[in-house]
């Protein structure tokens, strides 16, 4: 509705303010009055109004410098700005589109003129308040589908599709050494058949934050199954990778003793290495799952390298 609009009327000339706010008036339209460039400013950083419509030649501050500083805000630039003025050459008009304006009404003023370029210019500027709402709507919720389609639900870690799209990306990058690490949990059936699903829900959370905790900010973790986890280590050799593989039996063997679960949190782990071009990551990725079956149930591991 129009009275809930508030047009700010800047202009040194109290007939041509009783002029306009008349006009206006008649559409319910919020006035509000500054007599200055320098009270127009002043009005607009306590209250941004819907319009302005903007004098010209005025003391100290012209309309010009007004409207130039309004646009170099970004709190004020969006505010439709209609130039007022009896100065109706085509210079003057050009140079007050470039300074920002949207409009431009020569005096003496007629009403309907006034009254369809103020109305035209509000539905616009709402329309595309709307727009930038919408976009911004849409963006979130795009960013939302696609954090949804590569990321686990429960754990919050990559899925499966992000792991794998990671390894088609990878699997001709020179950028070696790299690593493969699996892990697998050891006892999840316990516990969701002792202490049921939801039990087992948490036991999988955990394992995820221990693996998480444990790998580096360029690593990519993800859960793959049920209850198998991989990570990719990005330039990484068998030390650094070994060093990674005791931090998260290290964190593992911590959330133990602290939290002392009614069974323990038993993840397997096995890694193995790329270090050359032409290996296939599949394989390396089967090495690993070799490397973790031979570590169920063990306290020590075998070392394990992909040979030539």
């Amino acid at each position: 509705m129009n009275q809930e609009k508030t047009i700010l009327i800047v202009d040194d000339s109290k007939l041509n303010i009783r002029v306009l706010s008349d006009i206006l008036k008649e559409k319910d339209y919020r006035i509000a009055l500054a007599r200055s460039g320098k009270m127009a400013l002043e009005f607009v950083e306590m209250k941004k109004p819907d319009l302005i419509l903007l004098d010209i030649m005025m003391p100290e501050i012209d309309g010009f410098e007004v409207c130039a500083r309004l646009k170099s805000d970004p709190e004020t630039r969006n505010i439709p700005i209609i130039f007022i003025s009896g100065l109706d050459k085509s210079e003057d008009i050009v140079r007050g589109f470039k300074a920002g304006a949207v409009d431009y009404i020569v005096k003496p003023f007629q009403k309907e003129v006034v009254l369809a370029r103020v109305n035209t210019h509000l539905k616009l500027n709402e329309t595309q308040r709307k727009l930038k709402r919408k976009n911004e709507e849409l963006k979130e919720l795009l960013n939302e589908v696609e954090y949804l389609s590569f990321h686990d639900e429960m754990t919050g870690l990559y899925n499966r599709r992000y792991f794998e799209n990671e390894l088609d990306r990878l699997a001709s990058s020179r950028r070696l050494p790299l690593t493969l690490l699996v892990a697998d949990m050891d006892n999840l059936k316990v516990v969701n058949d002792n202490y049921g699903h939801k039990k087992g829900d948490n036991y999988i959370k955990a394992a995820a934050d221990i693996l998480k905790k444990s790998a580096r900010q360029e690593d990519i973790v993800a859960r793959i199954g049920g209850d198998e986890f991989a990570i990719v280590l990005p330039e990484t050799g068998f030390k650094a990778a070994d060093k990674i593989y005791r931090r998260i039996k290290e964190n593992l063997s911590s959330y133990n003793q602290q939290q002392e679960p009614v069974e323990p949190l038993a993840i397997s782990l096995g890694f193995a290495v790329k270090t050359k071009k032409e290996q296939s990551l599949d394989q390396i990725f089967k090495l690993a799952d070799k490397m973790m079956y031979n570590d169920k149930g063990k306290s020590i591991y075998s070392k394990l390298e992909l040979e030539q």
